[in-house]
């Protein structure tokens, strides 16, 4: 025979109240585990999975920031190793440019209020990475103006050497004593380095 509703009612009337407490505790417990299980837990997961995202973002951001920052430092340093690489072919060019060096040393001569007698050009002499490019002079004048003369050429911003400087045949001019002067004035090219035929591996 089925019991009907009524029926139910009336069987659960007759459990002890402790009895129905220990149910009602059972059906909470249940309750409470599938929410956690179905509820809690994934949003709990996901806020993990949220986290990992955003210290991977972080740690991602922290080394296109240093990038960045060293970028910035590169800068720098290339600017200023142009600038010394700038400076360093004014002071050692790499071609001869020999026509516009004599033209800078005679204009100089002849403003320190020297004669100039002769300008020889020599041949290139290798030097291992530069070569030397001597160049024999002669000119007239008294003390003061080849002190003067020799004092710009130290000062012009491609390296000049002033080397075997010898005076003879003094004597007076216009109330001043000149002397001959000759020295071999030797300026310096760089060469750039060429590689073999063929190449290295």
């Amino acid at each position: 025979m089925a019991m009907t509703g009524q029926d139910i009612v009336n069987q659960l009337n007759k459990i002890p109240l402790a009895q129905k407490l220990a149910g009602l505790g059972v059906v909470v417990a249940l309750l409470t585990g599938a929410n956690f299980y179905f509820v809690i837990q994934p949003m709990f997961d996901e806020i993990a999975r949220k986290q990992q995202e955003l210290h991977a973002l972080e740690n991602d951001l922290i080394q296109k920031q240093q990038i960045a920052n060293n970028l910035a430092q590169f800068k720098h340093d290339k600017e200023i190793l142009e600038r010394k690489l700038a400076q360093a072919l004014t002071e050692l060019p790499n071609e001869t440019n020999m026509a516009e060096l004599i033209s800078s040393i005679s204009d100089i001569g002849n403003k320190s209020g020297l004669v100039i007698n002769n300008i020889e050009p020599q041949g290139e002499q290798p030097q291992g990475f530069y070569a030397a490019i001597p160049v024999v002079m002669s000119v007239t004048g008294n003390y003061h103006e080849i002190g003067v003369f020799l004092d710009s050429l130290s000062k012009l911003a491609r390296i000049v050497n002033v080397t075997n400087i010898k005076m003879s045949t003094p004597k007076l001019v216009n109330e001043k004593l000149v002397v001959q002067s000759s020295y071999v004035a030797t300026t310096f090219r760089f060469l750039p380095q060429t590689p073999p035929a063929g190449g290295a591996k």
